[in-house]
């Protein structure tokens, strides 16, 4: 697995747990607000979208995690089982 793959899949499996959610989203603030990140925002352009891939990642995943609490608590209305795991 490469690098990016692993760092990729351990933000999103850390984002769905609800204990650590708050801390990633919290870090990935303070990386964003931060001025000493991987691709310095003082190059123009550039800078920028090393911001632009994390806040897209971490909308992403935020919006598929309600999308998922949504359609459970849908099920859970009509009787049927907690579980979604495919």
């Amino acid at each position: 697995m490469s690098p990016l793959k692993f760092v990729y899949s351990w933000y999103r499996n850390t984002l769905r747990k609800p204990k650590l959610r708050w801390w990633i989203v919290g870090g990935t603030l303070l990386y964003v607000l931060n001025p000493f990140d991987v691709l310095p925002d003082v190059f123009p352009v550039v800078g920028q979208i090393d911001d632009a891939v994390v806040v897209t990642i971490l909308a992403t995943e935020m919006s598929q995690i309600l999308l998922d609490g949504k359609k459970t608590r849908k099920l859970n209305k009509q009787g049927k089982p907690e579980s979604l795991s495919a």
